[in-house]
């Protein structure tokens, strides 16, 4: 067993990891050197309205997406603060008590010494700990799942139950203190004399009600020019929200709230009394949130659908208080035989419904990236990502697929472009990006949103152009006309008849030392190509369908006739381009032949190779031929699944130089399953968090989350994530967890499913 923990199953038969990894957490890597993961462990609670990550050491950060990423109890690079403290009293008050322990169950010296268990399951996280009096404490905190698209309760009830195991009557007070501190996460790399923004609190306790406030409002520090309106984009959130801690009144309790100004900043506070008995038990129960409405009756209503919803809890396993409610919420697989895919893949469904987020500006809900992007710099990108974010939930989710798709077209503009993504309230600053590839994403999720679902009206709904605020809209049709047209003449292709490049395609920074102001406009990519080979076929059999259903236009038809066209063109292309070879170039950044700017010639590069292996009209004996060159040059070597390069182009060997990317797993398992549907469920069980805490024991990242990239045997942070930053951050992927139920749904379910 692994000293980090193990997977089990709670009484719901839902999936549940119980951490035995302690705090604070360190591994070394194979030099035998500091492995670099974070020393509190995260795990992940939400819903479409809220983020918490919950740590191994107690802390929690309270995270909101929906007017840009920001942390509400932010305490310093990717942190938060909070603290929960327990003041106990031998005797059955205070006045009569004969002495006092006081304990912090967050962090601590002594924190190994109280803690008995950790488990972290569906929509809930539980730490339980034992104190010297034979006092007993239970931290239950729980997240309410979205139950209808773009909803949610932006809250967490937290219930702490109190057991004496003694044989004395013990008076015990409970405190749960959290910093209000609004940071975003775009703002928090700044120092304080560059910051263009402040957030102030205006708290308010209200003893009678039990709740304390704290208003949050933005300042600007520097001269800036705040929006008119609180839905135009901005680089910063002028309309913050209201956080609140809530004290559940109780005839056996006295509670209470407060609130608390230190060196920290601003503590809302949540204060208890009572006295237990030998053998009695007491549960206290507090529910932390927030508010963009400000409304004190929208604040009520919030914590009144709480509480009706919750099931009490500590009558045997523990599970959560809306257990019954995520039920609801996610797939049933009970049909699922292989109790690995059955825990993952149920496990990888709640990943992605409680990191779903809505979005105020774009008035849709979509899968953030995560990790690096999200949730430190408080990026959306880019959108090549949320489409691939959507696969699953195709199956799982469709009306959440739809609005995803939805949230990446409302990117584009009148020509056809997408942009890369946006950051802070919907803003999209201009980046140093010009991509080649967003358009052929976009028509791979229609064409399955369409395949899966049947729902072919889609292609009529209407969405907004960037920026949305200025009302512009146009069809999904006519909208996907116009990505058609970017791809053909904007991004255009190369001498060689190839996609270009521009200055980037899935990979961010191929260029390396070489300029993209001199190579971006006649550079080619065979993974554009490749991808958009595997993809416009499906695309156009869809078009076709709802021409069959809604009847011809002469645009419509235009469309599909000229994709055809444009297919038959590239594909001609790419055969010439691959004749004599077994598997295909990386891309050309030369206008002519020079060999020292043709790369992947002679060693593979595997990008283009799973979208190749999708090609339907590659033939089946060259699918086979290349899988046996993916195998034996960057598969077969490694413990987890097919790293990018079969020698590093740059040196490295780390990164997009040579790591393991899920974001390529995910259409490699695809276009095995094409003709080898057993080989395809090998690699899935492969890529499993079972299969990764087997061959990495000490590494606890990988057991119930992955980064986006883990580095390959050619690195020497092998099985570890890119250390994008020097502080650690959220490596919370959506990539993994998306790419790997899709696959499991497209390749092992889907011939037991009807089609629509």
């Amino acid at each position: 067993m692994s000293r980090v923990g193990y997977w089990d199953w709670d009484h719901n038969q839902f999936p549940v990891y119980q951490y035995t990894g302690g705090y604070p957490f360190y591994a070394k890597d194979k030099a035998g050197v500091d492995a670099g993961l974070p020393d509190d462990p995260t795990f992940l609670l939400g819903n479409y309205r809220a983020t918490l990550f919950a740590h191994a050491s107690g802390a929690y950060e309270l995270v909101t997406g929906e007017r840009g990423w920001a942390r509400l109890n932010h305490a310093g690079h990717n942190k938060g603060w909070n603290q929960s403290s327990v003041r106990i009293s031998e005797g059955e008050n205070k006045m009569s008590a004969r002495e006092t322990s006081c304990y912090c169950l967050v962090g601590g010296d002594d924190l190994a010494q109280i803690i008995k268990k950790q488990s972290f399951g569906v929509g809930y996280a539980c730490y339980q700990y034992t104190l010297a009096e034979h006092l007993d404490v239970t931290k239950l905190i729980s997240a309410k799942p979205s139950m209808e698209l773009h909803t949610g309760n932006p809250s967490f009830l937290i219930q702490v139950t109190l057991q004496n195991n003694g044989a004395s009557p013990l008076t015990v007070q409970y405190s749960e203190e959290i910093l209000s501190h609004y940071m975003m996460m775009n703002d928090q790399d700044a120092v304080i004399p560059e910051r263009r923004v402040q957030y102030r609190n205006r708290v308010h306790v209200d003893q009678e009600q039990q709740i304390v406030k704290a208003d949050i409002s933005c300042e600007p520090l520097k001269l800036l020019f705040f929006p008119e309106r609180t839905g135009e984009s901005y680089t910063h959130d002028i309309a913050p929200p209201v956080l609140f801690i809530k004290a559940i009144s109780s005839s056996e309790v006295v509670s209470g709230t407060a609130a608390r100004k230190t060196d920290l900043g601003d503590l809302l506070c949540a204060d208890f009394e009572t006295t237990l008995n030998p053998g009695e038990q007491r549960t206290i129960q507090f529910i932390v949130g927030w508010n963009f409405d400000r409304a004190e009756e929208s604040i009520q209503e919030q914590i009144e659908d709480m509480l009706t919803d919750s099931k009490s809890q500590f009558q045997g396993e523990l599970t959560g208080a809306y257990a019954h409610l995520w039920r609801q919420a996610l797939p049933c697989l009970e049909d699922e035989s292989d109790p690995v895919l059955r825990c993952e893949m149920l496990w990888n469904a709640y990943t992605l419904e409680a990191m779903a987020t809505y979005s105020q500006y774009f008035r849709e809900t979509y899968i953030p990236q995560g990790t690096v992007y999200a949730y430190h710099l408080g990026e959306n990108a880019s959108n090549r990502d949320h489409l691939q974010h959507a696969l699953p939930l195709m199956y799982t989710n469709p009306k959440l697929a739809k609005s995803s798709i939805r949230y990446a077209m409302m990117h584009s503009s009148t020509d056809g472009e997408i942009k890369r993504q946006n950051i802070g309230f919907g803003y999209s600053d201009p980046g140093v990006y010009m991509e080649s590839d967003e358009q052929i994403y976009m028509f791979m999720a229609v064409a399955e949103y369409l395949r899966i679902t049947g729902e072919y009206a889609f292609l009529d709904e209407r969405v907004y152009y960037y920026p949305v605020e200025n009302g512009r809209s146009e069809t999904v049709i006519n909208l996907l006309v116009k990505h058609f047209i970017y791809l053909r003449d904007v991004v255009g292709r190369g001498r060689h008849g190839l996609i270009k490049m521009l200055n980037s395609d899935w990979s961010d920074s191929f260029f390396h030392p070489y300029s993209p102001n001199i190579y971006s406009g006649f550079a080619q990519s065979h993974l554009n190509t490749a991808m958009a080979l595997s993809v416009l076929p499906a695309f156009i059999r869809e078009l076709k369908e709802y021409a069959a259903l809604a009847g011809p236009t002469s645009i419509l038809e235009d469309l599909i006739e000229q994709a055809g066209e444009y297919y038959d063109e590239i594909y001609a292309a790419y055969m010439a381009d691959m004749e004599g070879r077994t598997f295909s170039p990386r891309c050309y950044l030369c206008e002519d032949d020079e060999p020292m700017l043709k790369f992947g010639m002679d060693t593979l590069c595997i990008e283009p190779q799973p979208f190749l292996l999708q090609v339907e009209s590659f033939p089946l004996e060259r699918k086979k031929q290349l899988y046996h060159e993916i195998k034996t040059r960057v598969l077969d070597m490694e413990k987890h699944g097919a790293r990018t390069r079969e020698v590093p182009l740059w040196g490295s060997g780390n990164a997009e130089d040579g790591g393991i990317w899920f974001s390529h797993q995910g259409p490699l398992i695809i276009g095995i399953a094409s003709f080898d549907k057993a080989e395809a469920v090998k690699l899935l069980k492969k890529l499993s968090f079972h299969r990764f805490a087997e061959n990495y024991p000490d590494y606890w990242l990988g057991h119930w989350t992955f980064a986006d990239v883990l580095e390959s045997s050619l690195f020497n942070r092998e099985g570890l994530y890119k250390g994008w930053l020097k502080d650690p951050f959220q490596a919370f992927c959506a990539h993994a967890h998306a790419w790997l139920l899709y696959c499991y749904y497209k390749v092992c379910r889907e011939a037991d499913e009807t089609r629509h």
